[in-house]
């Protein structure tokens, strides 16, 4: 749920945009003062004269409520916005220090969410450290998603983030459920990104284990789905993959191309952690070859 604070505060940015004073707003069926209340979270307000207020806007509840939705991050995004800084930094021992902490926060409560954040955290030490993932935890993270009829932005984020520690045939199973498994969450904006990258984790996986068919068959299906041409950071991830699947597909100059425009980009744009990030993997690969 949404408080007073949050919907008085987009509200009152919905008003100055459209250049109109508090007087214009409130018309005849609301005080100024009253009104005033509501943009700074001191008072709250009828659903009718909320819809009302709305209708004064020329703002309909659904682009309001998606923009709030939007502009609030989730528990699940903050973490992770934590966790990806510190993997991008490659710092193991800050993403030690939070799986510990969510760790012990699902031993004093119980409640899964803290124990499948922990293991969504283990999937990025993954990639630092090369410990292996306990089995019994890929099956805890697999089980939770088969079990749920329809996925939010939290199953997406932790399916996303949580792929090293699942097996292929889970991830192709998962995978192939992901656009019937969504249809609650929309067709938004956010929604649509949040598959896009999801779908750029999952070719990375493949490309990493060398299963080339099954990284081929996600690249067509991006490239189907499309990528919007505002959504930058995305375009440039599916170059990369694309970049590695050519590069191990035989088509190396090609591949290499790829890979380097987008370092350059992320040189350019002094994105450094992500740029550090991308250039080990390239070097990787290119090294595995010598």
């Amino acid at each position: 749920m949404f408080d007073t604070t949050e919907m008085g505060a987009l509200f009152k940015k919905f008003r100055l945009s459209k250049k109109l004073t508090l007087k214009d707003v409130a018309g005849d069926f609301l005080s100024v003062s009253f009104l005033s209340k509501f943009e700074r979270g001191e008072s709250e307000i009828t659903l009718s004269r909320f819809f009302l207020l709305l209708e004064r806007l020329d703002v309909s509840i659904e682009e309001f409520y998606g923009i709030l939705a939007n502009e609030r991050a989730t528990a699940t995004e903050k973490l992770l916005d934590k966790v990806s800084s510190a993997f991008y930094q490659g710092n193991s021992f800050a993403l030690e220090k939070f799986y510990q902490a969510e760790m012990k926060k699902y031993e004093e409560t119980k409640q899964k969410t803290f124990l499948y954040n922990a293991i969504m955290i283990e999937s990025f030490l993954v990639n630092l450290t090369n410990q292996p993932i306990a089995n019994e935890k890929m099956m805890a993270i697999s089980d939770y998603l088969f079990s749920i009829e329809q996925w939010g932005k939290r199953e997406l984020i932790i399916f996303g983030n949580s792929l090293s520690a699942l097996n292929n045939k889970v991830i192709e199973a998962l995978a192939r459920e992901i656009l019937f498994k969504t249809t609650l969450f929309g067709s938004n904006e956010a929604n649509q990104k949040a598959r896009i990258e999801l779908l750029i984790n999952i070719v990375a996986i493949f490309l990493e284990r060398d299963l080339l068919d099954l990284a081929k068959n996600y690249l067509d299906l991006i490239q189907q789905l499309g990528i919007p041409e505002t959504a930058l950071y995305d375009r440039m991830e599916y170059q990369f993959v694309l970049g590695i699947y050519l590069f191990k597909s035989g088509k190396k100059e090609q591949g290499k191309q790829k890979m380097t425009a987008v370092l350059a980009t992320l040189k350019t744009l002094e994105a450094e952690n992500l740029r550090l990030a991308h250039e080990r993997v390239y070097e990787e690969l290119i090294n595995s070859t010598i």
